[in-house]
């Protein structure tokens, strides 16, 4: 037995030395060891449990701040939402946040097992443990107490023979001077030998009671140190064992909460190693060339500008001054409008129904402003003309008729002023 001391025979109390070993019971059964030992084997379970739950409330705290994380960067339900469920990228990420999620459920699953499964067990657990162990203690506290009763009776009988045996030997011992006196009287002989016979036969009562209370208390300590103590020290070797298998037990359920979700956390993993590998560039970049494809043609080859043609002509015909007077014009049919001294027409603009502008073959144009710049300015395209060529602008389809074939305009002269100022003067 681990916690019994045992002893090889049995042990009889018949001497003043024998009863000194008694001295104290509680140590010779190592009670007071027992009990701190097994109190610490409690706190040791407790200290136990305080560990598991604060590792369920970390899981529990972990799982909500992933959730929290994952919910943060879950995208927003606008059009670019539409927009980036496009990219393939964009639809890992949202997978990956979506196996996080799932992934933060599973330690959600842990703590409720810890909790479940270890922190709930143990505390029932230690309740039971702590009324077995105050049970056993009990008992063997009470017969602590009833072998120490039984001793001090021992020691009471012990002590009054010893009384009773030291009176009779003086009791004897008086008879006898009182009988070897010639000058004491028949009486007073007498009277000492009956006193001292009955000094004998107290110390023979004395003797009787202490034999028999020995002999009592040789059973009682033989009772107490061969059954009673033994069965309660094995009582409390069984307790202890328990306890100690109790906690291997949770160890072992402490990693299987963990191993029991590994498969779904893998799978979890497993679907973010397949949305990463899912994200296509090639796709992406061609859904970039599909977004933002604007369908126009690029512009042509630029033409050279003549400067040195149009310094021939005057002023008043030049394309500039026709392109900012046909600009200025309202949209629809408008006026001709003759020169003061030549019947020649001013550059005119009529829009047909389906929005283009056709000019005069009279007419030069070498300037288009029809259509707006980014700044609101104008946007001119110069074109270079050849005799009766018919050109259209590529970008706001006006169509222009070249005129160098007609002969320049004249300026217009002064009038002299009349007869009469001439007179006045």
């Amino acid at each position: 037995m681990a916690f019994f001391p045992g002893y090889s025979k049995r042990q009889s109390i018949t001497n003043r030395d024998s009863l000194e070993k008694m001295l104290p019971l509680q140590k010779r059964d190592q009670f007071d060891n027992l009990e701190k030992h097994t109190q610490w084997g409690i706190e040791y379970v407790e200290k136990y449990t305080k560990f598991v739950k604060e590792r369920s409330e970390i899981e529990t705290s972990y799982a909500k701040q992933i959730r929290n994380l994952s919910k943060k960067y879950q995208p927003k339900k606008n059009s670019r939402e539409e927009d980036e469920s496009k990219y393939t990228f964009c639809r890992a990420f949202l997978t990956s946040l979506n196996e996080l999620n799932d992934y933060a459920g599973q330690h959600e699953v842990i703590a409720e097992n810890l909790t479940s499964q270890i922190i709930t067990d143990l505390s029932r657990f230690l309740q039971d443990l702590k009324a077995e162990r105050k049970s056993h203690f009990h008992d063997g506290r009470k017969a602590q107490q009833h072998i120490e009763s039984s001793w001090k009776q021992l020691e009471s009988c012990k002590r009054k023979f010893e009384r009773d045996c030291k009176e009779a030997d003086r009791a004897q011992q008086y008879f006898e001077r009182m009988d070897a006196d010639i000058n004491v009287t028949k009486a007073d002989v007498e009277k000492a030998r009956q006193h001292a016979q009955s000094r004998q036969q107290m110390a023979a009562d004395s003797k009787s009671d202490y034999s028999s209370y020995l002999q009592k208390f040789n059973q009682d300590q033989s009772e107490h140190y061969f059954t009673i103590i033994p069965n309660i020290f094995q009582k409390l070797q069984d307790m202890e064992e328990k306890r100690i298998d109790r906690i291997g037990v949770c160890m072992k359920t402490f990693a299987e909460v963990d191993r029991q979700v590994l498969p779904i956390v893998g799978k979890c993993l497993d679907g973010m190693t397949k949305a990463a590998e899912s994200i296509d560039s090639k796709t992406d970049s061609k859904q970039v060339v599909e977004s933002f494809k604007s369908g126009f043609e690029p512009p042509g080859d630029v033409e050279f500008e003549d400067y040195g043609q149009a310094m021939k002509r005057t002023v008043s015909n030049t394309s500039l001054t026709s392109s900012r007077e046909a600009k200025d014009k309202p949209v629809g049919k408008s006026k001709v409008k003759l020169w003061p001294f030549k019947n020649k027409n001013k550059v005119t603009h009529e829009r047909t129904q389906q929005g283009r502008t056709h000019l005069p073959a009279s007419e030069t144009l070498l300037i288009c402003a029809g259509r707006e710049g980014r700044d609101g300015r104008k946007d001119c395209v110069r074109f270079l003309f050849r005799d009766n060529i018919r050109v259209q602008c590529h970008i706001c389809g006006v169509v222009y008729f070249c005129c160098y074939h007609l002969p320049p305009v004249s300026p217009p002269r002064t009038l002299p002023p009349p007869a009469t100022a001439l007179t006045e003067t």
